[in-house]
């Protein structure tokens, strides 16, 4: 589980701010259970922004494949209209 810091926590000793790269943490405002904010290491930011560089893709793919797919599916229609 990550760390939990508070937001005062953080403003009276910034150097809390400070992680490893494969580290993670989460601030929040302890009176609110409000969760204010994610920090991650490097590491773990480029593995997160090449997930979502591979899902934006994945997403593209999929949106081809349902055009194609209806495309394929009116044309399908008017041939068997013309037959």
């Amino acid at each position: 589980m990550s760390i939990s810091y508070g937001a005062r926590d953080i403003s009276r000793n910034p150097s809390l701010l400070r992680i490893g790269e494969n580290e993670d943490f989460i601030i929040e405002d302890k009176k609110s259970h409000k969760k204010l904010g994610v920090y991650i290491g490097m590491s773990l930011a480029e593995e997160f922004f090449e997930y979502k560089k591979k899902k934006k893709l994945l997403d593209a793919a999929n949106k081809i494949k349902q055009s194609a797919k209806t495309e394929y599916d009116s044309m399908e229609g008017t041939l068997s209209d013309g037959l």
